[in-house]
């Protein structure tokens, strides 16, 4: 009884998929390959020169102006210089000089 049920079993679950690769016959055509058929190819219209001439140059300036920005922005953030008064080694430079100054008159 058991060997019935295991065989009934086996033929079963192989019955479907002989069933299944028999059902797609190479004559045929599945719906994929008839809307691959029947797509139609888009051909889109040329750029006239002149547009693509003017938005190159839209682009162009658009892209100068933010390096101009950039330039801006980078000179506002950067350290001011110092005077050279407030530099330690030129202000001990001239102390130096001035005191052989007044020892040597």
């Amino acid at each position: 009884m058991r060997r019935q049920i295991a065989a009934v079993a086996v033929i079963v679950t192989l019955v479907p998929a002989s069933v299944l690769a028999q059902a797609a016959s190479p004559d045929t055509e599945t719906q994929l390959q008839q809307e691959m058929r029947h797509r139609r190819v888009i051909v889109r219209p040329l750029t006239p020169p002149a547009e693509v001439q003017r938005d190159a140059e839209r682009a162009a300036a658009e892209l100068e102006q933010q390096e101009r920005g950039q330039v801006i922005a980078r000179d506002l953030n950067r350290p001011a210089q110092r005077p050279p008064q407030v530099d330690q080694d030129l202000k001990g430079g001239i102390q130096t000089r001035s005191l052989n100054n007044l020892l040597h008159r």
